[in-house]
């Protein structure tokens, strides 16, 4: 009996559990899991087109030849060239699979780059001992058409480029002088070349934001130059020619790229504006930079001789340009989400110089103002959106500025002075993440100085007296556009915006 119970149970539980034990080896009615498509990859292919502003100078040297009846004059000049330039590129780029990415790019700049020197001699002994001089070379608009040939590491892309550039240049002069006048002029269309290197970095798949540097030479001009002289001189008639106008070009811009995966929405502009922070910027950081400056340096030199009484007066204006270089440490301290305020200090080298050399036969002037070195000291305030940083910028500025001015004409006229000044600086950059320490930045600054002056004395042949006086420059500013990498120390991601409910 026992057995047979034994039994019976287990044919019953064997009943039960078989459905169960069938159940499982059937197929799952769940769905399968949502399938995730991979990100799509960044390329660089494609078709683009953006805008661009930035400042260039150089160094242009001209000649003028006159010749009549019985007389020669050949005259020689240099003079610094600085001013801005803006306009707009398109282009195409094709990313190899090694990362090797060539293209070509078109582009045309409106520019106000030009060398000029002004200057104004009045003297108590006539019309004879007094004088006007304005001399110009202008780049009025130019445009290159360029390869470009880079590498890229991800969405950052450092490439070189060289091709055609292509502008007008002007020149003119004026000289009244001894009662004489001089005059000649010309504007030409020229075809030269172009090179240089720069870095591009997207902010989005479509958006990127690029510094660049170019330097482009381009042939001088040529014209006919007169000159009219009081009897009995005869008048006087030759040529004039500049030299190569080149220009070293600093310029950031933004360009659009068309098509590509993960195209934008149409209110992407805004949401790169209003994106929360990726990181914070709070923190301490130090970095480098490089750029170029340039603007216009005015100086007044004032002299006397008691026996025979004498005076004079010399204005002259000219233009300044060159690179600079240095470094820089702050502080950031992120508010909120967006608002970022900072302090930052730096110190640069300076080749910002403005100089005017002529030769005329026996008579030589050379007049140059420098800005030796520079530093300021800013306060920051900035809008953190997404990885990007953009900022206005505010302070004290001071440096070493120099001047110097010797003329030889029927005597020796000279004076210089170098000091130390304090003045004011402001402007605006923006600064991009490239990691959560290492951050790109493109700046332009403007920096104002007090002149400097100094006494200035003249030589020249008995029975005159030496003549004895001052000269002082007006304020020595510049225009200063640059790109640095900043490093910054125990950098940390955002924290993450909590959503609502």
């Amino acid at each position: 009996m026992i057995k047979k119970a034994f039994l019976s149970g287990a044919a019953l539980a064997g009943l039960l559990t078989a459905p169960m034990a069938f159940a499982a080896d059937l197929p799952s009615r769940k769905s399968p899991p949502a399938y995730a498509p991979p990100e799509p990859i960044f390329t660089w292919t494609g078709f683009y087109v953006g805008a661009n502003q930035g400042l260039g100078g150089g160094v242009l040297d001209a000649n003028v030849s006159l010749a009549g009846a019985g007389v020669l004059s050949n005259t020689q000049t240099t003079n610094r060239a600085s001013g801005f330039l803006a306009g707009g590129e398109a282009g195409y780029d094709y990313q190899f699979s090694n990362n090797v990415v060539l293209g070509v790019e078109t582009d045309m700049q409106w520019s106000d780059i030009q060398a000029s020197h002004q200057a104004t001699t009045w003297s108590s002994t006539g019309a004879a001992g007094s004088g006007n001089a304005n001399i110009r070379n202008n780049l009025n608009w130019f445009g290159t058409t360029r390869l470009r040939f880079g590498y890229s590491f991800g969405r950052l892309l450092p490439y070189i480029t060289g091709g055609v550039a292509y502008g007008e240049v002007a020149a003119n002069g004026e000289q009244f002088v001894g009662g004489a006048l001089f005059n000649g002029s010309a504007t030409q269309t020229t075809v030269g070349w172009a090179a240089g290197a720069g870095l591009e970095y997207a902010l989005s798949d479509n958006l990127s934001v690029r510094a660049e540097y170019i330097y482009i030479q381009l042939p001088g001009v040529n014209g006919p130059a007169s000159g009219l002289t009081p009897p009995p001189f005869p008048p006087l008639t030759g040529s004039f020619s500049t030299g190569s106008f080149g220009a070293h070009l600093i310029r950031t811009g933004l360009n659009w790229k068309f098509g590509g995966p993960g195209s934008l929405s149409p209110n992407s502009a805004l949401s790169l504006v209003t994106a929360p922070p990726t990181l914070d910027w709070t923190g301490f950081y130090v970095g480098v930079s490089g750029g170029y400056g340039g603007d216009r340096a005015d100086a007044v030199v004032n002299l006397a001789s008691a026996l025979p009484a004498a005076a004079s007066s010399t204005q002259t204006q000219n233009h300044s340009s060159g690179f600079l270089a240095g470094g820089q440490l702050g502080y950031n301290r992120q508010l909120s989400n967006h608002v970022v305020v900072g302090l930052e200090t730096d110190a640069q080298w300076s080749g910002i110089t403005a100089s005017h050399q002529a030769s005329s036969g026996p008579a030589l002037t050379d007049i140059g103002n420098g800005l030796d070195w520079f530093g300021t000291t800013r306060a920051r305030l900035g809008w953190a959106s997404g990885s990007t940083l953009t900022y206005v910028t505010g302070g004290v500025a001071y440096g070493e500025v120099s001047a110097r001015g010797l003329q030889i004409s029927g005597g020796l006229f000279s004076g210089s002075a170098t000091q130390t000044k304090a003045g004011w600086t402001i402007g605006g950059g923006v600064e991009y993440a490239l990691s959560k320490n290492l951050s790109l930045k493109a700046e332009y600054l403007y920096v104002d100085f007090g002149g400097v002056s100094g006494s200035a004395y003249g030589v020249a042949p008995p029975p005159v007296q030496p003549f004895v006086g001052s000269f002082s420059t007006g304020h020595f500013g510049a225009n200063v556009t640059r790109i640095g990498l900043n490093w910054r120390f125990c950098g940390q991601p955002a924290a993450p915006v909590m959503a609502k409910y």
